[in-house]
């Protein structure tokens, strides 16, 4: 039995992809403390999304070259605390990008319809705009974050692992996981308790950026006449 491939030499696949983001302790950013004096808070990962559209070249019968345009939304808790005067708050604020990856796929024939594939590969992400968020704790009080870009323009690594159905009529359907770590902090937050005109302790440091997803796709089937012209 012989099924139309991905990876077939000359093919073109065209799909779509979301991923959520899954907070977790063992790899990719989850929590950072920003303690300053009597200042406490922390940032701490929250579930995002993630999607994008793809095309999938095909370079031979195991390999294949995959990119796309995507959106994703990192989504990120605030807590605030200032034990000695009682005052606590909690925030929230979400960081958005839009990624072209460039990754390059290898796969493992299990079955004549299931397909095992792993890939790798760098992706260039443009953050749109800083971010800012308020949280009024009193008449001149309030903690806040912001956070500003280290550059618009970054690089980053995706890695990836999972496993693909394969059909003539309806497509390939995928589940897997991957890893984006960017090659730098994206970006720089300041957290903030602001207790008068003219008074504030501000704690700073990088965030990583870093996260760990579940992957969903769907590719469509491919055109037959280029399949028979192939």
């Amino acid at each position: 039995m012989t099924l139309s491939a991905t990876a077939q030499k000359g093919s073109a696949k065209f799909g779509f992809q979301y991923k959520p983001i899954i907070p977790n302790t063992l790899i990719g950013f989850y929590e950072q403390d920003f303690n300053k004096n009597q200042f406490e808070s922390t940032v701490r990962q929250k579930f995002g999304n993630s999607a994008s559209m793809l095309i999938n070249i095909g370079l031979s019968e195991r390999l294949a070259l995959e990119t796309g345009i995507g959106f994703t939304q990192r989504n990120y808790n605030l807590d605030y605390a200032v034990p000695d005067s009682g005052y606590a708050a909690v925030g929230d604020v979400r960081v958005v990008s839009y990624e072209i990856p460039v990754n390059f796929m290898v796969f493992i024939r299990l079955s004549d319809e299931i397909y095992m594939n792993t890939s790798l590969g760098p992706a260039i992400t443009f953050f749109p705009s800083d971010v800012q968020t308020r949280v009024p704790i009193g008449s001149n009080q309030r903690f806040q974050q912001e956070g500003a870009y280290l550059s618009k323009i970054q690089g980053s690594l995706n890695a990836n692992v999972g496993f693909e159905y394969r059909t003539k009529k309806s497509g390939t359907f995928y589940l897997g996981a991957s890893y984006h770590l960017p090659f730098t902090p994206i970006m720089t937050f300041a957290m903030s308790y602001e207790y008068s005109t003219s008074a504030n302790v501000v704690s700073i440091g990088n965030i990583s950026g870093s996260y760990l997803t579940a992957d969903l796709r769907f590719y469509f089937p491919e055109n037959k006449n280029k399949k028979k012209e192939n």
